[in-house]
């Protein structure tokens, strides 16, 4: 049957957020609760990656094209669900930039779109996100069918449903930090779009597929490279603010390391910043490893040395500074 698990009964898109927050917690306590529990899912992915089928949706986005390029220059077998072949073209250095170059365009809106692109795949990277348009006005608004709901809720579960049926060993999602807090400034002039995005991750957690679900904070830009900031990683959006902004680099860079090294990855949700005034991250394992680990609020990962627990006095869960 084509069901992703128990929370499709109680789909929060349903209700108005203007009821002071209270099904916003409910759905967070149980996203809480199907991550914790989530942990032990294990694949038997080859760690080889010989065989291994990656699809990337939304691959001619800006990290999506990152990924894309860094996989396929890493040997990785890859494919890319695009929406236009001359952004394609431009952006992912294919040739034919088809099917036979493993470029398919669909839309994640349209479930008959990714039955071709999904078949034979192992793992996929969901990478796709609505994008608000600016007006003449200043103001923002999102194209027809292109809605928060439409794209990082139902297009996020559609995605999920197609993976699941055709048999995908883990899926990876990009989502966003910030999904705790239903007042948050992008979820007041954006259309909710934090709220639907934590929408996303619970099909994905209740799917009972292999997952890894990363939450960067503040997006830096192209001209920030990757591997010249400390990556940090911590739990419900208490990451220190000054830590909580990365490149978009480093995003795709966690997003290559969480598929070369599953058996650490899968089953961890966690926020994702990064510290410029230290040095950069090495050790992948040992973030993913302190990724999964709940109690977490903010661990650096990539050499330093592991601190002493600290910040309970002050009502923070565990702070630890990780390998």
């Amino acid at each position: 049957r084509n069901t992703i698990g128990t929370l499709n009964t109680i789909s929060i898109h349903r209700y108005p957020l203007n009821m002071a927050g209270s099904y916003w917690r409910v759905l967070f306590s149980i996203v809480l609760v199907l991550s914790h529990h989530s942990f032990s899912v294990t694949s038997a992915l080859d760690p080889s990656h010989g065989d291994e089928v990656t699809l990337i949706t939304g691959a001619t986005g800006k990290t999506g094209a990152l990924l894309y390029n860094s996989l396929v220059k890493a040997g990785h077998t890859v494919r890319g669900l695009v929406r236009s072949l001359e952004k394609a073209k431009e952006v992912l250095n294919c040739t034919s930039c088809d099917s036979t170059d493993g470029v398919y365009v669909g839309d994640v809106t349209d479930e008959s779109t990714l039955e071709a692109p999904m078949e034979g795949v192992t793992r996929l990277v969901i990478l796709t996100s609505s994008v608000p348009l600016k007006a003449d006005n200043g103001s923002f608004f999102f194209p027809p069918g292109q809605y928060p709901k439409d794209v990082d809720f139902l297009g996020v579960k559609k995605q999920v449903i197609s993976a699941k049926n055709a048999g995908v060993k883990h899926v990876l999602l990009c989502s966003s930090m910030g999904s705790t807090n239903p007042d948050n400034f992008l979820n007041k002039h954006l259309e909710n779009v934090l709220f639907y995005k934590l929408n996303g991750e619970a099909v994905l957690l209740s799917s009972g597929v292999p997952f890894t679900i990363v939450k960067p904070g503040g997006l830096l830009g192209e001209d920030v490279p990757a591997g010249t900031r400390r990556l940090m990683v911590g739990h419900d959006d208490l990451l220190d603010s000054g830590v909580s902004s990365i490149p978009r680099a480093d995003v795709a860079e966690v997003f290559k390391q969480a598929i070369e090294n599953p058996e650490e990855s899968q089953g961890a949700r966690f926020d994702l910043g990064s510290d410029p005034s230290r040095h950069a991250t090495g050790d992948f394992k040992t973030l993913f490893r302190d990724a999964r680990d709940i109690s977490v609020v903010e661990a650096g990962a990539g050499g330093a040395e592991r601190g002493a627990w600290a910040g309970r006095k002050s009502g923070r869960q565990s702070t630890k500074v990780a390998h």
